[in-house]
């Protein structure tokens, strides 16, 4: 008996020897003709027969050798001819597919597995290629259909167990997944990729521990696993080990280079402030498909934070010119712009809310950037706008809070003050700022307190002239409030 393991897609199909046909040719030819003359109509009938049958034997024999040693194509031919001499040898329609999916042609080879299915509907092995098929497809339901079916004909297929716990994790059922790789396992199947999917069952499932182990396991049996690599990779970007995380997926990238890893790796490098590799990162996504415009738009962005000014502009204006109405596009162009040219971000951010009104970050960062150039009354309409949108907007009160207080309008500006405490009363400066407009509206007892918070929260390195202005103020208020002549304040230095 002769096998061949065909690999598609990262999946072994089998071949299959027809071992009773062969057989039955076989002893065809060697019968002894011993009837009367009177039956010599049948036998001849019978021997046309059998030499058919022998034919076909003899085609998928070569075929199989022909196969067996990578000669497809001959391969092809020599299983199309014993499909000729006999169409009802499903095994020659099957090994005909495996050999059609190895070079390529995936339509032909999914005709023969369907006729496979069709002549023979119980040969498990069809009905696993098939699933895979599906799977690799994006058709979950129809791959566990036919995954599901060849475990019930079959239930210990190689591989079967692995690509039907595939699809149950692609339908959200990790559970169940885990049930059939550890079946999978236990016969010695496909067992490195079948604990690195242990492992993204068990993450689903909110084990980190027992993930990390079991990618760990993968990665000890097979070093080029990318999905045990690229778990490993989250479980430690998780923890902040950002160090760790860019090894792991650099490692699944070289294993299995793929547009989700770079752009993960990419932000990796960014996050670690490592903006030259995660450039270089992006540059080879463009190699591979120039025409990803947020790819280029979001390299541009760390080209201006890497100091490459020039070449990020030429990069954002090739990326507005492809499509000067894309709402996402637009957006990112203000983000380019932000920091050192906050006017211009803000003539972008526009045309992105008219392209796309529905957008409120890109009119919160159109807030953000008309205070940024000094636009304090067109920043508030624009800010409340954004605020009647999403009440909880932090951004969006900051910003304003900030507006309302550089146009003197103090009242407003403690009502956003007090707002923004609230919400993240970790952030030292809002005190600051909430003490100087409190002093303005006259509330001294208020303003004292809040400038005493200011002075007991704030770091002293960083906040040392706000700290000098808040210990001098909150002595002259105490001197003021003790004498009962409290007033507004004077100017008081502000960051």
């Amino acid at each position: 008996m002769r096998s061949l393991k065909a690999d598609r897609a990262g999946a072994i199909i089998e071949s299959e020897v027809v071992s009773s046909m062969r057989l039955f040719a076989l002893l065809a030819s060697i019968i002894i003709v011993v009837l009367p003359s009177r039956v010599s109509l049948a036998q001849s009938s019978r021997a046309a027969s059998t030499d058919i049958k022998q034919s076909a034997a003899v085609a998928f024999d070569e075929g199989q050798n022909a196969q067996q040693r990578g000669d497809l194509n001959s391969a092809v031919r020599l299983y199309t001819s014993a499909i000729g001499a006999d169409p009802s040898l499903y095994q020659a329609y099957y090994q005909r597919a495996t050999a059609l999916l190895k070079l390529g042609r995936d339509a032909e080879g999914e005709a023969d597995l369907k006729k496979v299915i069709e002549l023979e509907p119980d040969f498990a092995r069809a009905r696993r290629a098939m699933g895979q098929i599906f799977l690799d497809r994006g058709q979950t339901d129809d791959a566990k259909r036919e995954l599901g079916r060849a475990i019930e004909l079959e239930p210990k297929l190689t591989g079967v167990r692995v690509y039907y716990a595939s699809a149950l994790l692609k339908s959200g059922e990790p559970q169940r997944a885990i049930e059939h790789l550890r079946f999978a396992i236990e016969q010695q199947e496909e067992v490195p990729l079948a604990y690195a999917l242990l492992g993204v069952a068990e993450e689903r499932l909110g084990k980190p521990a027992e993930a990390f182990s079991d990618y760990s396991r993968a990665v000890e049996l097979d070093a080029s696993n990318a999905t045990a690599h690229e778990g490993r990779g989250r479980f430690f970007e998780s923890r902040g080990e950002t160090a760790k995380a860019i090894e792991e997926y650099t490692a699944a990238y070289r294993s299995q280079p793929s547009r989700e890893a770079a752009i993960r790796l990419a932000g990796l490098h960014s996050r670690a402030g490592q903006l030259q590799a995660a450039i270089q990162v992006y540059r080879r996504l463009l190699l591979e498909k120039p025409d990803d415009l947020a790819i280029r738009a979001e390299m541009a962005c760390l080209m201006v934070e890497n100091g490459q000014e020039e070449e990020a502009e030429r990069e954002i204006a090739r990326v507005i010119a492809a499509k000067p109405g894309d709402a996402k596009l637009l957006a990112k162009a203000g983000d380019f712009f932000f920091k050192e040219k906050p006017a211009e971000a803000a003539g972008y951010y526009r045309r992105s809310i008219d392209a796309d009104p529905a957008d409120n970050r890109a009119r919160v960062q159109l807030g953000a950037s008309l205070v940024r150039s000094m636009q304090f009354e067109a920043a508030t309409v624009v800010l409340k706008d954004a605020i009647s949108r999403d009440a909880n907007n932090y951004p969006a009160h900051a910003s304003l809070a900030t507006a309302l207080f550089k146009l003197r309008q103090y009242p407003e500006a403690v009502r956003e003050f007090n707002w923004i405490i609230r919400a993240k009363p970790e952030v030292s400066v809002s005190y600051y700022f909430l003490a100087i407009s409190l002093d303005h509206v006259g509330d001294c007892e208020q303003a004292l307190r809040t400038y005493q918070e200011f002075a007991r929260r704030a770091d002293a390195a960083p906040n040392k002239n706000e700290l000098e202005v808040a210990r001098a103020r909150s002595g002259q208020l105490q001197r003021l409030i003790k004498e009962r002549k409290c007033s507004s304040a004077p100017k008081a230095k502000s960051k």
